[in-house]
């Protein structure tokens, strides 16, 4: 068996004309979604393998110029004996050369959740996370995902210079083709920009299929002229908007889309932050607001809140008579905040740096619920929070590492984790979301 298996063709001749290869055994998961093995001592991260398995792997890095280096990376390009964990790969184009984004894409289904509460595991014992039982720590499916396509809302399709469009390859700016894309929604597939030639100052496309409304692709070229786009009639009615140097300029729409979470609409920037998969919004609206379990009259800070997902929650919760108080650093995100929220009296919204504001508070809050990027909230807010809230902390996170971080820090002033669920929301991928509920101990 080998890693082509469905895959463009490619030999192993040609893998060794680009690099030196070498013959690996994967051990454990390493985060990041590659797998640790040894050569002569060595450790070096295997991209494209398996638990156990034996591989011929291309080494990425030069040998000569990281003589030194205390690891070297590699990519698998043979299956010499195959792990119990492979099997055929559900994206043909994400393997050996092909796009990133779907490294576990050979990975069967339920092996990707335990390799992958595996690195979270490790993490956390790592950081020196205590007060909640690590074994515990197991990654869970999205509701009704059973096979971990279709989920991807949010696309960005690169272009190569002769206005192919595509996605650039692991570790490489090689604009590669995508094929039937498995994992993005079907919306985005029907629009089949596989085919297109996009015109000259196209470098990138991003494209959005809401859960309401049409979807949007935006075109984003620094020295686009909008006035030279043409809609292609294979669009439909798609949004469609130009994003150069001087700002965003919708063609056909408003430059937004619809999202639908229960009974309300949030109106999102065709390029701001929304969660990918298309069960997330809910799934996890629906996992903080029966963790939040904020007081009636009582207060909320929803920190990093984009456009008001979950201060829209946990209004709910205060009621009329609490507050909800939805912080912000994107200024369009904020705005759009304000206007999705502007039923609910009890909630406002602050544009600014969450450190900064929560430092700037004076008194305290009964509950927060935070949802910090990649980067984490940082030790100086997580201390801040210890000190100020009152009751909880519940802490969505789409980065492991600094979780596991961050919750040490709350650990060490004291704070105890009370539940902590992991998420598959970004199948085929290394990626996972969690919530993470810390409390104040009882004094």
């Amino acid at each position: 068996m080998n890693a082509t298996d469905s895959e463009p063709e490619r030999t192993v001749e040609d893998a060794a004309a680009q690099g030196r290869l070498l013959s690996l055994t994967a051990e454990r998961p390493a985060a990041g979604g590659t797998f640790v093995a040894r050569h002569e001592g060595r450790v070096v991260f295997v991209r494209g393998t398996a638990p156990g398995e034996t591989v011929t792997a291309r080494l990425l890095d030069d040998p000569e110029q990281a003589a030194d280096a205390r690891f070297w990376r590699a990519e698998a390009i043979d299956v010499l004996e195959a792990g119990v964990d492979r099997v055929p790969s559900v994206w043909a184009e994400a393997g050996v050369d092909g796009v990133g984004g779907a490294e576990w894409a050979h990975i069967a289904l339920p092996a990707q959740r335990r390799i992958a509460s595996e690195v979270m595991q490790e993490l956390l014992q790592r950081a020196g996370v205590t007060s909640y039982p690590i074994e515990d720590v197991q990654v869970e499916p999205a509701t009704h995902d059973m096979d971990g396509l279709g989920w991807r809302t949010r696309v960005r399709f690169a272009v190569d210079a002769d206005g192919a469009v595509g996605m650039r390859g692991w570790r490489s700016h090689e604009v590669r083709s995508v094929g039937e894309n498995p994992l993005a929604a079907q919306a985005i597939r029907d629009l089949d920009l596989g085919s297109w030639t996009a015109p000259e100052g196209v470098e990138a496309i991003d494209v959005v299929a809401p859960s309401a409304g049409p979807p949007a692709v935006v075109l984003i070229g620094r020295e686009l002229d909008p006035a030279s786009v043409s809609i292609p009639d294979s669009w439909g009615d798609a949004d469609v908007a130009v994003r150069t140097a001087q700002g965003l300029t919708p063609l056909r729409g408003d430059g937004t889309v619809t999202e639908r979470v229960g009974e309300r609409l949030f109106t999102v920037a065709a390029t701001g932050f929304w969660q990918v998969h298309r069960r997330a919004a809910e799934l996890l609206t629906e996992v903080v607001s029966g963790d939040l379990a904020a007081p009636r009259g009582g207060s909320v800070w929803d920190l990093y809140g984009g456009v008001g997902l979950f201060a829209a929650a946990a209004a709910e919760q205060v009621g009329q008579d609490g507050s909800v108080v939805s912080v912000e650093g994107n200024r369009r995100a904020s705005q759009l905040a304000a206007e999705n929220l502007e039923d609910l009296r009890q909630v406002s919204t602050a544009t600014a740096d969450v450190t900064d504001w929560v430092r700037a508070r004076r008194g305290g809050v009964d509950v927060v619920v935070l949802d910090p990027p990649r980067s984490g909230a940082g030790a100086e807010l997580m201390e801040l929070l210890t000190k100020v809230v009152r009751e909880r902390i519940v802490y969505v996170s789409c980065e492991p590492s600094t979780l596991a971080r961050d919750l040490a820090v709350a650990e060490k002033a004291g704070w105890g984790i009370v539940d902590l669920r992991v998420f598959d929301l970004f199948p085929h991928t290394h990626h996972v979301e969690s919530v993470t509920v810390l409390e104040r101990p009882l004094r």
